[in-house]
């Protein structure tokens, strides 16, 4: 686990709260949401970009199971940066699931991604004059269903608009010495936009992506992913890297122990579609 040593409490000029932070956040918020939606209006009013829709009138599901070699990272309200790596977590990783479950008809479509993480590190590492951070327990659930429209399909691309909310079920403890302990439990829900798709390379390689953001009862929320995928017969396979992150205030759940929090990595899983 590594960490960024402060000298009393590290600032970030960007992240830290207040008007500053306030304002800029809310930018990124409000010109992320018109981005997206700006873009799918352009791709909806392109009908020469399109090719005919197939026909609408079977289901097509499709499931996933994935495994995310992720670090979590963050700035705790203490002050410092935490940098817990995979190994450290696989280490001490208690039970870990990730998987997702869509269906599809004709343009529209419903996909649920579903994390859980029962973590734990307890390496001495020092994050500033006098403090060491001595343990991190951390239990989570992230569900993220949302509601995809396909705006373009060609021979090339596909490209869906989503619409969603992402679920965040947190349990924090930090022991930080000589401080007492530090611990936050509780459940957000926030909204989210996005775009989600892929691009074909071939008859069997294609690059998926995914991008959102959103915010509710945290101050914001965005997560990204690109990838590279191969067909099988009765599967694809499907590698990538992958980041999703949190900023928190002192109201939120989680803001009594951290002020953001980001989950990051590769990750590799297998895709059913029938």
């Amino acid at each position: 686990m590594k960490t960024t040593p402060v000298t009393a409490k590290r600032v970030n000029p960007l992240f830290a709260g207040g008007k500053k932070w306030g304002a800029a956040r809310g930018s990124i918020l409000k010109f992320g949401i018109i981005g997206i939606l700006g873009l799918a209006i352009v791709l909806m009013g392109s009908q020469s970009a399109r090719s005919e829709e197939a026909s609408g009138d079977n289901w097509e599901f499709s499931a996933s199971a994935y495994m995310w070699g992720a670090s979590i990272g963050g700035e705790p309200a203490a002050g410092g940066d935490i940098d817990i790596d995979f190994s450290d977590l696989l280490d001490n990783m208690n039970f870990a699931f990730m998987g997702s479950f869509g269906a599809n008809k004709g343009k529209w479509g419903f996909l649920t991604d579903v994390i859980y993480m029962d973590v734990e590190d307890d390496d001495n590492d020092v994050l500033g004059p006098g403090l060491t951070l001595s343990d991190v327990e951390l239990k989570a659930w992230i569900v993220t269903p949302m509601i995809t429209y396909r705006v373009l399909q060609s021979d090339r691309v596909e490209l869906n608009i989503l619409a969603g909310a992402r679920y965040l079920y947190l349990k924090a403890e930090l022991e930080i010495e000589p401080l007492p302990k530090s611990s936050d439990s509780g459940d957000v829900w926030d909204g989210i936009v996005g775009i989600r798709g892929s691009i074909v390379v071939n008859e069997k390689w294609y690059m998926p992506f995914h991008f959102d953001i959103g915010a509710g009862d945290t101050d914001l929320t965005w997560q990204a992913f690109g990838g590279i995928g191969y067909k099988f017969s009765s599967f694809d396979l499907v590698a990538g890297y992958r980041y999703l992150t949190w900023e928190f205030d002192d109201d939120d759940t989680g803001g009594d122990t951290f002020n953001d929090l980001d989950i990051s990595g590769p990750m590799v899983g297998v895709k059913f579609v029938f």
